[in-house]
């Protein structure tokens, strides 16, 4: 049988194919997989995009905002889950004179209400109306119209063109929109399974010369030859299904007793933003994971399968299913910022594979296999509060803060942590940091408030503007606070007299004098040729947190979250973290207080520095506290 990669000549034969494509349902091929019929269909899910919807709501294909009052109607029913009432809306849409994007639009969401309500005829002739109507030839196919003929080939049987469609989409993707990869991907693997044993070599034959299409026959072969394959075909339902429940179930690959792996290897995906406005933060993160991963050498390697996920939840929940599909990851690590973690724990939960986020929000949601490492609020007043406390003997409490989400989570959080230890501030005093009056106002009120702290969660240069506003002798009595944004030593320094006395929150400390630390700092420059900030510190403990689950499940023979839970308690670069027995962790963070001779770092409540700094040793030489943690409960890094 002839070769079916996508040549121009090939790919032109099959938008004449698809042409051919009676726009009636008698015109269209019947021959379907897996034995369909119609009392086999499991119910769409109300809530869950099909992987080949892949569009923005309420916009077309080019960036613009949708106009028309139908299609807009549809897109609200469609992210309700009424994908029938959807399909009505986006037909009267249809039958409407449309400018050229608003008609593609139509034309592309009537076509996937029908595939997602299993009509896959009446999707096919969708398109191949539309495409008449335009005289359109393949050059012309869009990335949204490539995955969404693929799928529905797919379901409709015919797999030559299925696989060609689904090439032509992943080329696509790679070269414009990446959230295509996901889709390309999982979506020809899924369909790879409906093929009968005794037809695969045939097919996979035909497409010996398609990179992609034969490396995924060939990890389906693979699968195929592991032990506890069942064989395939005897899937009723549409083969996108497979890719919650029963991918998780069965795997690409063999699976191995501790998690996922791919040729025997563990297996981390990690998804980040790397190239966006935020790409600087999520490569910084990425370098230090990265370092941590390598450093971990007590088993066969670990291999990252990074994905750049940029801001997009859509793009965070595809990518989720998309190392799902292709990787079986063992876990996955990220987003970094909480709009996408949320959505891609969610996915995550869904389809059982535990993921570990970096999201510092108090509200993110964990448990179930989800996982939190970001320096929450609750964590850095955690701190703060009981270095004031236990060590410096505070126990009357002022907070001046921002009136805005931020400051008044500050807020809640620090009276809440107050109240614990049986006290309340004895001064609230919000401001407007761009209004002049309302900080002079905050400033005149800790003047004459008697506090021997105030907590100013708030920038450096703001801190600076209300602490300016205090007079000497106030500022003698009462010790500023501040959270990690005033983790700047630097800026710290250059308003020496301001933050004298000050103590801060830091996540991450580079000229502590912790030995894991100074080991961290020295490996990082050696291989990035550059220091490292809190953000590639924070990659490295998650890193050595994953690598050390894993290694715990290999050893136990258990799943990653279960062996993650009762990991010993881990004396990071960012201070010790401690994973409590549901999956949530525990962090605890160091303070720099700043004094007339440099910043010493301390542990809260060890009672302070054991021992000053050498005199040979710069202003900014730190000393810490004992660790409280016992060598035999230690998780250690790989230096």
């Amino acid at each position: 049988m002839a070769h079916r990669y996508l040549s121009s000549l090939t790919l032109a034969s099959l938008v004449v194919a698809l042409l051919a494509c009676s726009v009636t349902d008698q015109g269209a091929r019947t021959r379907r997989p897996m034995g369909k019929n119609s009392q086999d269909i499991s119910p769409v899910s109300p809530t869950e995009p099909m992987p080949w919807e892949i569009w923005q709501p309420f916009f077309d294909s080019e960036g613009n905002r949708l106009s028309n009052a139908s299609l807009l109607l549809g897109d609200e029913f469609l992210a309700k889950g009424k994908r029938r009432s959807a399909l009505e809306a986006y037909q009267k849409a249809h039958q409407l004179k449309l400018t050229d994007s608003q008609g593609e639009a139509a034309a592309l969401r009537v076509a996937s209400q029908y595939l997602a309500l299993d009509e896959s005829a009446r999707s096919l002739a969708t398109i191949s109306s539309f495409f008449k109507s335009r005289g359109l030839g393949e050059d012309e196919v869009s990335l949204n119209f490539s995955l969404l003929l693929a799928y529905a080939y797919g379901r409709h049987g015919d797999a030559e063109q299925s696989l060609a469609w689904f090439s032509k989409a992943n080329r696509q993707a790679q070269r414009g929109e990446r959230i295509g990869i996901g889709a390309s991907e999982s979506g020809a693997v899924l369909f790879l399974r409906t093929i009968p044993d005794s037809e695969f070599e045939n097919v996979a034959l035909d497409w010996t010369s398609d990179p992609f299409i034969n490396q995924l026959f060939g990890r389906e072969r693979f699968r195929r030859a592991s032990p506890g394959y069942g064989k395939s075909g005897g899937v009723r339902r549409p083969f996108w299904e497979a890719s919650g429940d029963a991918l998780v179930a069965t795997d690409i690959t063999p699976k191995a007793p501790s998690g996922g792996s791919l040729n025997g290897a563990p297996v981390v995906g990690l998804l980040l933003s790397l190239s966006d406005r935020f790409g600087s933060l999520g490569r910084e993160t990425k370098q230090g994971f990265d370092l941590a991963i390598e450093a971990d050498k007590s088993g066969p390697p670990i291999r990252v399968d990074a994905r750049d996920v940029g801001t997009d939840t859509a793009a965070a929940s595809a990518a989720v299913r998309e190392l799902v599909a292709i990787s079986t990851p063992a876990v996955i690590v990220g987003p970094l910022l909480t709009e996408a973690s949320v959505s891609a724990s969610e996915t995550a939960r869904d389809l059982r594979v535990p993921l570990l986020s970096f999201s510092k929000s108090e509200s993110f949601q964990t448990g179930n296999g989800i996982s939190r490492l970001g320096a929450t609020t609750t964590s850095q007043i955690d701190a703060l509060v009981t270095a004031a406390y236990k060590d410096f003997n505070i126990s009357q409490f002022a907070i001046a803060y921002p009136e805005s989400a931020n400051g008044n989570e500050v807020l809640h959080v620090f009276k809440k942590k107050l109240a614990v230890l049986g006290m309340t501030p004895i001064l609230e005093a919000p401001y407007t940091p761009t209004d002049e009056a309302s900080v002079l106002e905050a400033a005149q009120r800790l003047e004459s408030s008697g506090a021997q702290a105030v907590l100013i969660p708030d920038t450096i240069e703001v801190s600076v503007k209300l602490l300016s506003n205090v007079s000497n002798a106030t500022r003698r009595k009462m010790r500023p606070l501040g959270t990690a944004l005033w983790d700047n030593p630097q800026k710290v320094a250059n308003s020496q007299a301001l933050f004298e006395r000050a103590v801060f929150v830091t996540p991450f400390f580079p000229q502590s004098m912790r030995s894991v630390v100074q080991k961290f700092t020295e490996s990082y420059k050696a291989r990035y040729n550059v220091a490292p900030n809190f953000l590639a510190a924070q990659g490295f403990d998650a890193g050595t947190l994953v690598a050390a689950g894993i290694r715990k499940s290999q050893r136990e023979n258990s799943s990653f979250s279960e062996a993650f839970s009762k990991l010993p308690r881990y004396e990071g670069v960012t201070g010790p973290i401690a994973v409590q027995g549901d999956g949530t962790i525990q962090r605890g963070f160091y303070v720099v207080e700043v004094t007339p001779t440099g910043m010493l770092e301390r542990f809260p409540g060890s009672g302070g520095v054991t021992d000053p700094a050498p005199a040979s040793e710069s202003a900014t030489t730190v000393r810490t506290a004992p660790s409280f943690l016992k060598d035999d409960e230690r998780v250690e890094s790989g230096y």
